[in-house]
């Protein structure tokens, strides 16, 4: 196997970029591929999901967390120095589709031996059952994973939570106040811990990153030239860190707040339902709270309808 160097970018938009550019350009005829990366505080929603029905917006504004978007599916996470993610991007074949088992059992094996009783569940997460204060647990999520495939090549890739800050994630995932309506790809909320609760054998998600690399045996390294890093950079920048990607990818949605009936598609407002002109005017906006903002800014009562509308 050969391990990724990702020139140790803890910027979200690059490690997306990364994988992104392995699927469409790595030779995987002879080599498996291993990417481990540890992100800056960030929310990564699945490619099919809406961002208006996954992330909580008031949250989201007070913590100014980094919206991400991946290629594959499944549901959204949060991530930040506490989380390793790991890929495997290998040749494809029919075999490997949701065959999680194939990429993870190596990732359970290695939880294993550092005291972690770790087990894949029927959804393709790893569980950890983990024994505190001589109870035993009924097994908590420590691992989402997801695939995606262009059917030449094949990522599949999760999370490890090992150090994260829980009560940011369940915060920046949490239902928001208002009604969602939509044919997205929904979450499945998980009760998780942290692997460090059950470890002392790891001290950090760096040195877990390190241990993984030589447990999966990862012995050769692929280092990008120039022109391939700026390829990936141009990525990050033109489509990962895009409205048009973030938002935009968002399945049509409905969004029923108060009175307010709002239709949102590619990230857009479609439709308004409601009496007030101001709020009429709207149409044609990006639905997200600094445009709305810039919007009503001119409005006498623009405070007043920021509130109602987020």
């Amino acid at each position: 196997m050969t391990l990724v160097d990702n020139r140790n970018t803890s910027n979200p938009y690059l490690n997306l970029a990364i994988e992104e550019f392995l699927i469409r350009h790595a030779n995987c005829s002879e080599l498996d591929y291993l990417l481990l990366y540890i992100n800056q505080p960030c929310i990564v929603l699945g490619k099919n999901q809406s961002i208006y029905k996954e992330v909580n917006f008031e949250f989201l504004r007070n913590k100014k967390l980094q919206l991400c978007r991946r290629i594959s599916g499944g549901g959204t996470v949060y991530q930040d120095k506490g989380n390793l993610s790991f890929s495997f991007i290998s040749k494809f074949s029919e075999q490997k589709i949701n065959n999680y088992k194939l990429f993870n059992q190596p990732v359970v094996d290695a939880l294993m031996k550092i005291g972690v009783n770790a087990e894949m569940d029927e959804r393709n997460n790893i569980l950890c059952n983990a024994r505190l204060n001589d109870e035993v647990g009924q097994g908590k999520k420590i691992s989402g994973n997801a695939q995606f495939t262009n059917r030449t090549n094949i990522i599949s890739h999760g999370t490890l939570l090992f150090d994260a800050d829980l009560d940011v994630l369940r915060s920046c995932l949490k239902e928001n106040n208002f009604k969602v309506e939509s044919k997205a790809v929904s979450s499945v909320r998980s009760s998780v811990m942290n692997i460090k609760e059950v470890t002392g054998q790891v001290s950090s998600t760096e040195a877990l990153k390190d241990y993984l690399h030589k447990e999966l045996k990862a012995e050769k390294l692929l280092q990008f030239t120039e022109e391939e890093w700026n390829t990936i950079q141009k990525s990050a920048a033109d489509k990962f860190k895009s409205f048009e990607w973030v938002y935009g990818r968002s399945p049509v949605t409905k969004i029923v707040k108060g009175e307010i009936e709002i239709e949102v598609e590619e990230g857009i407002i479609t439709e308004i339902r409601n009496q007030k002109s101001e709020i009429r005017n709207l149409i044609g906006t990006r639905y997200e709270f600094n445009a709305i903002k810039k919007a009503l800014e001119n409005v006498p009562n623009a405070s007043e309808l920021l509130a109602a509308l987020f």
